[in-house]
């Protein structure tokens, strides 16, 4: 039974790994920038010009680290000029932990396939206690790794919040401008 129980948790992880996402990232009429999971929603006219983002673009010599403090990295970039959102600070902040993400979720994928070479080798019971406490820290790091990876969606949908509340203002005053 437990044997069965290992199977389908390698199944689900090893399942979860084919599931990437690509961020395609455009600036509207406003130069405003906007991100995106959904290349449809990029305007037809900037879909060749909308920057999409590949996990293979890293480089590894270029890792940065964390901040220390892991709610310092998630607040949003506020009031730097006078009080007002700046935006190209935010969309540089989403820029790298989106980039930190990629980095770690290549990380957490290398360390399932050595795992699952490592359940190869079992022949002992320290064999397999051994591999079962990886399997146990690989899922404890995947699991943080999908916090991270839900507050930086929500710090996105923020974003975008933003960038369209600033924008609303604008167009109503162009419409209002056309009518008279």
């Amino acid at each position: 039974m437990r044997w069965i129980k290992l199977m389908i948790l390698l199944s689900v992880i090893l399942l979860c790994g084919s599931a990437s996402a690509e961020f395609y990232k455009y600036y509207d009429e406003n130069g405003n920038v906007h991100f995106t999971d959904d290349f449809n929603q990029v305007p037809k006219d900037q879909r060749d010009a909308a920057k999409g983002y590949v996990e293979a673009e890293s480089k590894p010599e270029a890792v940065q680290t964390p901040p220390e403090n892991t709610e310092e990295a998630a607040a949003p970039a506020e009031a730097d000029k006078g009080g007002k959102y700046d935006f190209q600070k935010r969309a540089d902040e989403l820029d790298r932990r989106k980039k930190e993400l990629a980095d770690e979720y290549e990380s957490l994928m290398k360390e399932n396939e050595r795992i699952s070479q490592m359940r190869k080798s079992v022949k002992t019971p320290a064999d397999g206690k051994k591999y079962n406490e990886s399997v146990r820290a690989l899922n404890i790091k995947l699991k943080d790794h999908d916090k991270k990876r839900k507050t930086f969606f929500s710090d996105i949908e923020e974003y975008n919040a933003k960038v369209a509340e600033q924008t609303k203002p604008k167009e109503k005053e162009t419409t209002k401008n056309e009518s008279e």
